[in-house]
């Protein structure tokens, strides 16, 4: 790559050189980076086919390329991702949201009118990218999330200011630790649950996420039975917590949760692939 290349020629080579570096939208991510450097629109590469970048613009997105090379996400190198209809800052530090955690989010929004001034907890909130969804379509809803990561509530504090959403705190805690007597109509979690051999077969991008939050002990299900444990007590009479769960996992986590006492049959939902992907629990009222 020279000063002399123009937009038309960088996209074709790169789409080349991301191919054969096994990536599959490699015509996809060549366009969203160098959208990215020229901070225009992808519409307008096609515009301006034959333009050509400056030293400066070149530069910067060799780097990104080089980097996407190295199977660094697109998310990461744009440091932001879309997710329910918004924009998203996100780092290494956090779990970029994936769209088949889009289902716990859709799960509250289908249960609660739109002047629904539910109490929603998030554990382990990462980008904060769950609970600050709903509460952009729940208005009146309010919101806590919380992460045993310091630097993880520092991108969901800067993603609740930007989308100007000041009815969501932020908490460091492990699980509901440091949460006290609260309560909550809505529990919901994203937790780690990549067993010991999912991990060894992560897709490179995934490898740039925090590991703390996609290992979920051996077998995948250590952080479920300490929330099994623990949901139920901070569930207002009638609330429902929800959880995302692996492929292959929903008898394994319905059978901890079951196992408790505390909470109703289990309802299953499904992700668009036909994986049962997320799980939904009512507060089961002592009698």
């Amino acid at each position: 790559m020279t000063e002399l290349w123009t937009i038309g020629a960088l996209l074709q080579w790169t789409q080349r050189f991301f191919a054969a570096k096994g990536i599959d939208t490699a015509r996809l991510d060549a366009e969203l980076l160098l959208a990215h450097v020229l901070q225009k629109e992808r519409i307008y590469l096609y515009a301006h086919y034959d333009e050509p970048l400056s030293t400066g613009e070149l530069a910067a997105y060799r780097e990104l390329v080089r980097k996407r090379g190295q199977r660094f996400s697109v998310a990461h190198l744009l440091g932001t991702k879309s997710f329910m209809g918004l924009k998203f800052s996100v780092t290494e530090n956090v779990l970029v949201p994936r769209p088949e955690t889009e289902l716990l989010v859709e799960a509250v929004l289908e249960r609660e009118p739109r002047d629904s001034t539910a109490a929603v907890l998030d554990i382990g909130t990462g980008s904060g990218a769950i609970v600050l969804s709903i509460c952009h379509y729940l208005p009146q809803a309010t919101g806590l999330g919380v992460d045993i990561s310091a630097a993880a509530l520092a991108v969901a504090a800067k993603n609740g200011a930007a989308l100007d959403l000041p009815q969501v705190r932020w908490q460091e805690s492990d699980l509901t630790a440091a949460v006290g007597t609260q309560t909550f109509d809505w529990i919901l979690s994203n937790p780690p649950y990549l067993t010991a051999g999912d991990m060894a077969a992560l897709e490179p991008e995934v490898r740039h996420d925090p590991q703390l939050a996609l290992f979920g002990g051996p077998d995948g299900l250590a952080v479920y039975r300490r929330l099994a444990a623990v949901m139920a007590e901070h569930l207002k009479p009638g609330g429902h917590c929800a959880v995302e769960i692996g492929s292959g996992q929903r008898q394994a986590v319905a059978a901890i949760f079951a196992a408790v006492g505390n909470y109703s049959e289990v309802t299953v939902i499904p992700d668009y692939g036909g994986i049962e992907r997320v799980l939904i629990w009512q507060r089961k009222e002592r009698i």
